[in-house]
């Protein structure tokens, strides 16, 4: 099994940090407070472990590949009611074998859990217009699947929901619903702020600040350049379903009818998508919530051009996704298997450091939360330690440490023996010190 990356590392940990100390509000990793945003997915994965009996990549990744199944199934659904079955099966396909999806498909982060309770919000929503009455236990409902959005990552991703539903109800002058939905995003609101009040420490809010992108404003060319970036990223990532989606308008057959569900899908998933393209320091994974409403606009052009000019596009996106899934098997069962020792740096670098701590114990110190390596590293408690500090640690100890801080760490101890008993070149190539008398 593929070892930890990205920022698997640090909801694993602080899943454990839940189990092992009951830090569920103000969760630490390594001595340090994890306080940029509620934590959803740790919490899931300590329930999982609470089953399985530990917290590992299994248990890790589990809530976020259901949510990735269920958000597919949603697609499924909702594209069923206004499309043929294979066009329906297709837009699941559509989101789940997405490059973007497939990033994240076995990967212990809560951006398919946004993706998830956002699309679930938008669909009880659409179901009471459907009905032709938004009644306020809808509202209610919509609020608090959005409120658990909220515990995932802040309140941010909460704008899919909110524009997209802004938007229709203005082009739609369905302006009696506004109360409804004032009092639905009412709910995360207030989730967000009672998270926020109940960890609060003074100086807070500019890790808050940092982590919404809004404490310090790129230059002009920096901006241009990344937010450029992101926009292609954008187009690639939710390939094929992004360039059949727009078809569903261009080529619809004058004995049919477009859904009524498109307007309200293409705001949902445009309107915010626009606003994360712009926003400074953002990342293509921030449109994630859009991927689903694509697929299902994708699945209803499926139709709409059957018989027309445009039928070859069927088989191109037909092959496209063949190739994708393929590619995903082929990854899964015969690409990381044969390369097991390249897919598992992570867990072997925080073996290796293990070994040489267990074999000479003393307490063990970081000053990088490179928690991918660390997690497998069960020799004990580690602290982190500012890089400044590292002169001032009582020996023994072992100081796990970036490569390119060794150096420092011999000058901040010229009086001390610093003997480098393991080097590793997964991650941020960690070294092990053991810090001794001369």
């Amino acid at each position: 099994m593929r070892s930890f990356i990205w920022e698997e590392g640090t909801n694993a940990e602080i899943a454990r940090d839940i189990l092992s100390n009951g830090n569920l509000l103000q969760p630490e990793v390594y001595g340090i407070r994890w306080n940029e945003k509620p934590s959803l997915l740790p919490w899931l994965i300590a329930g999982v472990a609470k089953i399985t009996g530990q917290v590992n990549e299994f248990s890790a990744r589990l809530p976020a590949m259901i949510a990735v199944v269920v958000t597919a199934l949603l697609v499924q659904s909702l594209t069923r009611r206004n499309a043929s079955l294979n066009a329906s099966l297709l837009a699941g396909l559509l989101f789940m074998f997405s490059p973007m999806l497939l990033q994240k498909l076995a990967i212990a982060e809560p951006d398919t859990l946004v993706t998830l309770f956002s699309f679930a919000a938008f669909i009880v929503w659409w179901d009471g217009v459907e009905a032709g009455h938004v009644g306020w236990q809808r509202w209610i409902g919509c609020g608090l699947l959005l409120a658990i959005l909220a515990m995932a990552k802040g309140p941010q991703p909460v704008g899919y929901f909110a524009l997209g539903v802004s938007a229709y109800l203005a082009v739609t002058r369905r302006w009696r619903d506004l109360p409804g939905l004032f009092v639905c995003l009412l709910i995360p609101a207030g989730a967000t702020i009672a998270w926020a009040a109940a960890v609060y420490r003074p100086g807070d809010e500019a890790t808050w600040l940092s982590y919404a992108r809004l404490r310090s404003a790129p230059g002009l060319s920096d901006y241009a350049f990344r937010n450029t970036a992101v926009l292609l990223s954008l187009v690639v990532e939710l390939m094929p379903a992004i360039l059949l989606a727009p078809l569903l308008w261009r080529a619809q057959d004058p004995g049919k009818t477009i859904p009524p569900v498109a307007l309200p899908l293409a705001l949902y998933g445009g309107v915010c998508t626009i606003a994360v393209v712009f926003w400074p320091g953002s990342n293509s994974r921030h449109a994630m919530p859009c991927a689903p409403a694509i697929a299902v606009l994708a699945g209803f052009a499926w139709d709409a051009i059957a018989g027309t000019k445009q039928t070859w596009l069927r088989r191109i996106t037909v092959g496209v996704v063949c190739v994708l899934v393929a590619f995903q098997i082929v990854l899964a069962n015969v690409v990381i298997p044969s390369f097991a020792d390249s897919f598992a740096g992570s867990r072997i670098a925080g073996q290796s450091i293990e070994r040489a701590i267990r074999a000479n114990p003393a307490p063990a110190f970081c000053t990088d939360l490179a928690t991918n390596q660390l997690f497998y590293m069960n020799a004990g408690p580690i602290r982190c330690v500012d890089p400044a500090d590292l002169g001032s640690i009582a020996i023994p100890a072992w100081l796990i440490v970036p490569r390119e801080q060794v150096p420092l760490l011999a000058r901040l101890n010229p009086d001390r023996s610093t003997r480098v008993a393991v080097e590793t070149d997964s991650g941020s190539r960690l070294s092990a010190v053991r810090l001794d008398k001369r």
